[in-house]
């Protein structure tokens, strides 16, 4: 990817340095921020920090960039062991001081929360005089190797004029006091190696003096040592070098109890005997740090894989995208086992040829932070042939010498698993010439001239295709249906794929038919795709292991819905949350792959969650229902349904079986009901299959009220859009439940409703039985409002068949019932509540089964037909409460 280094290049004139690398810059000219030296930020105009907390809090932010500070760590740094009470607002009230002071400065908005509770300071390339000074002394090192000793003095030097003293000598806090420690560190090691440089130039007269200086402040280091004792030697004056070698060995002696190293003693004993070793070389060849022959150029790749089929056109896209001139970079997208490594490695195999300097690969493992990255770079390092203490220590020094390593190289790095730009950021060459190739199963944030492939699960004959290739042809062919089934078990996914495969050929005399049979068990088929190193679960749960928790219960949760597909408002229920939270967390499966967006946006957006993925979203969501109560989620959902599909009744003039505030629904926010039922025919059809799924569920759960209920409004809305199929299968499923759990209510409710439908469809005989059945019963209970609605539905029953409309013969000297029953008035029931069974479950004041009786020997008004449930006014939908 073509970054261009803002490091400079060399302000130190010098008649026989090296001319300087190809967009190299001038030195320290996009600094912002300071450390090595007072804490300075600078940008159209100075930025005075003096406040004690917020020097502290800045100089760990500025010495943390791109790791994140915790707010506990930034407590400690400022208090210690015994913070205030208010330390943590404190330490926010300084952050945001902070980011006020660089707003008003023109520096913009650069500090922001990171995951947690912390924060991270972004900064771009050159412009913290740390990292300037890393990435110089990186060119040093590189050009030291390379036997450039000029372009070597030049980089160090120019590294070392950055500090303007100690480093933030003004923060007096010991947290940030510890880590200057290894950045002093950093300096003085660049001015040793800078000393070597000189010494092989010849510059040991006008060296010699700083050597002498630095070697007495540090008696204890050997180095200086050495470094002394050659220029003395140079410049004609044995005795001292002698001198100073007696000199260094006393004071290990009584400082340490230690003799010198051997390399002392092998300089004494050269110093001693004049050794031409000692004698200024007249050239010399570039050699490796530790002076062996330059290493092979480094190839690195994984072997391709012999059965790897299909994506043509993208390995063609990849090729014209990374092998021009000028490399950017590449991402390959995907869900976990959908072959990114594959087509990754098949790619970088076809580009070889086009990057002749040699191919980096590395792969970082699951939850891999900055750690992982750097050891990344100690071995791309060494593979280009730096070793021992030529490999920096820090992350920012390894990724500067990494970059300088590659600045005149023309290499392909390809990295696997990157799970965000952080972690990738120290991975991007420096120069236009190198091409980076990436896969990930998170969309990273890319340049607008990086080649990006989101790349799909293979459809069903492309899963075939490949099983194929993995298993021989012939053993496909001879089972082609089998192949097809096996396929849409795996859900076309290569990774399941291959691990069938594995076991296929593991087993020879296994049939395709055999496998697919154990296959169909949704208990055992995740344990059935792991075999030799190919594990979907394994794989899967890689991507789980990195959510958050809410992200983790929720794609736990949705595990547990009847059906694959749902729309987005479903994770409110699910985590209890506000919608646009909910649908925040949802995004974040989305953006890990687990699960896929179907269309729509917003709330009403649809998304489906794989085969595999559901298997390992219920096994996940087992798992935490040993530790809580996965029951009550399971309630918020059933209720936002019965919510919903009471809404959509109200909507349509029907009446639902319960009040919205019944303890079964779960309330909903008018925005979102305006936005899920704008059109409750299409809503309706859109979900008929979840929602006749919902009933069979929660029956199967044993949420029997939550059943009935439902089962009571989708089959209104059914009847709506002449669904009899859908009445009749949630009453039947409902009928199960209730029946089951020994609700007479729900029995007799479903007994009504599906007597209600047999009326309709006119099989009256099965209408009579079961409407008398429900009258019975709401007679019994005393449910009033239903045994009205029963009632009436017994008086359209004796109009179409002349029979009595309570189901009984008439007795001498009682008078015939009416063929249909009048309305009640229900004068202390509210209207609101004049529903089914609503009366007898809310504790308002029913009709009794006498009067009901009454009602129904008054003729039927004739201006109408009876409806099959009560209807109530349309401004009693929530949309005008």
């Amino acid at each position: 990817m073509a970054i261009a280094s803002p490091l400079p290049a060399g302000s130190t004139a010098d008649p026989t340095a090296d001319p300087p690398a190809p967009g190299d810059a001038p030195s320290g000219a996009g600094i912002r921020f300071r450390v090595l030296g007072p804490l300075e930020v600078r940008g159209s105009q100075p930025m005075a920090v003096t406040a004690r907390r917020q020097q502290i809090v800045l100089a760990l932010l500025l010495l943390e960039t791109g790791h994140g500070v915790g707010l506990e760590t930034m407590v400690n740094a400022v208090w210690g062991g015994t913070p205030p009470a208010t330390a943590r607002s404190q330490v926010q009230t300084a952050v945001s001081a902070l980011r006020q002071g660089m707003e008003r400065a023109g520096l913009g908005k650069r500090i922001r929360m990171s995951g947690g509770l912390g924060y991270t300071m972004d900064l771009a390339p050159g412009e913290l005089d740390l990292h300037v000074f890393d990435e110089l002394a990186a060119r040093g090192r590189l050009a030291a190797a390379d036997g450039r000793p000029a372009a070597a003095r030049t980089a160090f030097r120019e590294a070392l004029d950055l500090w303007n003293g100690d480093p933030l000598p003004e923060v007096d806090s010991p947290v940030v006091q510890t880590k200057l420690v290894r950045i002093a560190e950093r300096r003085f090691e660049a001015l040793e190696e800078c000393l070597d440089a000189e010494l092989r130039l010849g510059l040991h007269h006008e060296v010699l003096g700083e050597i002498s200086a630095l070697a007495a402040e540090f008696p204890l280091r050997e180095r200086p040592a050495v470094q002394l004792m050659t220029a003395l030697y140079r410049c004609g004056r044995q005795a001292e070098a002698l001198s100073a070698y007696h000199r260094t060995r006393r004071t290990f002696i009584e400082e340490l109890g230690l003799e010198p190293s051997p390399v002392l003693l092998r300089l004494e004993w050269a110093i001693l005997n004049g050794s031409a070793d000692l004698d200024l070389p007249e050239a010399e060849a570039p050699v490796t740090l530790d002076g062996t022959a330059p290493l092979p150029l480094p190839r690195m790749l994984p072997a391709r894989l012999t059965d790897f089929t299909g994506h043509t056109e993208v390995l063609a896209e990849l090729a014209d995208s990374l092998s021009g001139a000028a490399a950017p970079m590449a991402l390959i997208t995907g869900c976990a086992g959908v072959g990114k490594s594959a087509l990754a490695i098949e790619a970088a195999h076809a580009l070889a040829p086009a990057f002749a300097d040699g191919q980096l690969y590395a792969r970082l493992p699951a939850g891999a932070g900055q750690r992982e990255v750097s050891d990344v770079l100690e071995r791309f390092l060494r593979a280009l042939g730096f070793t021992g203490t030529a490999v920096p220590e820090s992350l920012d020094g390894r990724a500067a010498l990494y970059r300088s390593a590659l600045a005149e190289r023309r290499m392909l790095v390809v990295v696997e698993d990157v799970a965000d730009e952080t972690l990738l950021r120290p991975l991007v060459p420096g120069a236009p010439t190198c091409g980076l190739l990436v896969t990930g199963r998170t969309r990273l944030s890319a340049p607008a001239d990086a080649y990006t492939v989101d790349l799909a699960v293979p459809t069903i004959p492309e899963a075939v295709e490949l099983l194929a290739a993995m298993t021989g042809r012939e053993r496909v062919a001879a089972e082609p249906s089998e192949a097809i089934e096996l396929a849409e078990l795996c859900d076309g996914l290569p990774l399941a794929l291959r691990a069938a495969a594995a076991r296929l050929s593991a087993r020879p005399h296994w049939s395709l038919g055999q496998l697919t049979a154990r296959l169909r068990d949704e208990r055992r088929r995740l344990d059935e795709l792991s075999h030799q190193g190919q594990d979907v679960r394994a794989a899967l749960r890689g991507t789980y292991d990195l959510l958050d928790a809410p992200a983790q219960r929720l794609f736990a949760r949705l595990g547990g819905l009847p059906t694959a597909e749902f729309p987005a408002w479903t994770a409110a229920p699910l985590l209890d949350a506000a919608p646009a939270a909910a649908v925040d967390v949802l995004e974040t499966l989305a953006d890990a792959r687990l699960v896929d967006l179907v269309g729509g946006s917003g709330v009403t957006a649809r998304y489906r969650m794989g085969g595999l993925v559901r298997l390992h979203a219920a096994e996940c969501l087992a798992a935490l229902a040993d530790e809580h109560d996965e029951r009550t989620p399971r309630r918020r959902m059933l209720g936002a349904w019965l919510t919903l599909a009471d809404e959509a009744l109200l909507r349509q003039g029907g009446t639902p079986a319960a009040e919205q505030q019944h303890p079964t629904r779960w309330p909903m926010d008018l925005p979102v009901l305006r936005a899920v039922l704008s059109d409750t025919g299409e809503w309706y059809a859109t979900e008929r299959e979840t929602l006749l799924a919902a009933v069979r569920q929660a029956g199967d759960i044993g949420e029997t009220e939550a059943c009935w209920q439902l089962a009571v409004s989708v089959g209104l809305l059914a009847a709506v859009q002449r669904a009899h199929d859908d009445w009749r299968t949630v009453g039947t499923d409902a009928l199960r439940a209730t029946r089951k759990a020994g609700d007479s209510l729900g029995e007799a409710a479903i007994l009504y409703s599906l007597g209600t439908l047999d009326l309709r469809e006119r099989r009256y005989e099965q209408a009579t039985a079961r409407l008398r059945g429900a009258l019975g019963v709401f007679e019994r209970l005393g449910a009033a409002s239903w045994y009205e609605a029963a009632a009436v539905a017994l008086g359209r029953l004796a109009r179409e068949t002349s029979q009595p409309a309570d189901g009984r013969a008439p007795r001498p000297g009682r008078p015939a019932p009416a063929t249909a029953p009048a309305r009640t008035t229900g004068a202390a029931t509210p209207a609101t509540q004049r529903r089914y069974g609503l009366a007898a479950s809310t504790g308002a004041t029913p009709a009794t089964p006498a009067a009901a009786r009454a009602a129904a020997r008054t003729p039927a008004p004739r201006q109408r037909p009876a409806a099959p449930f009560p209807t109530r006014r349309r401004t009693e939908s929530v949309e005008e409460l």
